[in-house]
């Protein structure tokens, strides 16, 4: 494989990892109770807690888009990682939430970009 090509089933998953991302940070600066049914938003702190959840979701989100619109593998490497350790807080929160969809949810999310990572860098020392 090309060092220089990222291939085109990651572009289109992470692709779709970014999409995911604005789309659930946009819902949360609309309708944060979509995803967490049992707070109220109306007090001005747990508003604000919502809004910086959702800045941190498009903030990474746009990250990994970014880094597929530039083909920069090192970029989007570093991109994984930091949604790596954003879903692993997620499995813990959702641990302590007894919330079995945030926990398969999100370990499926990192153990998918940990495996795109694996296999970017892989790429990058030639190995198949």
């Amino acid at each position: 494989m090309n060092q220089s090509v990222m291939p085109k089933w990651i572009s289109f998953v992470c692709g779709f990892m970014c999409l995911l991302g604005l789309f659930v940070g946009s819902s949360l600066y609309i309708s944060p109770k979509t995803f967490i049914v049992d707070v109220d938003f109306s007090t001005s702190g747990v508003r604000f807690l919502a809004y910086m959840w959702a800045a941190r979701q498009i903030a990474i989100a746009a990250i990994i888009g970014f880094s597929v619109l530039r083909k920069s593998v090192p970029m989007l490497q570093v991109s994984l990682v930091a949604y790596c350790l954003m879903v692993f807080q997620d499995v813990i929160i959702g641990i302590v939430r007894h919330d079995l969809g945030l926990i398969l949810g999100s370990t499926f999310a990192g153990v998918l970009a940990v495996f795109i990572s694996f296999r970017l860098s892989r790429q990058a020392r030639g190995t198949p």
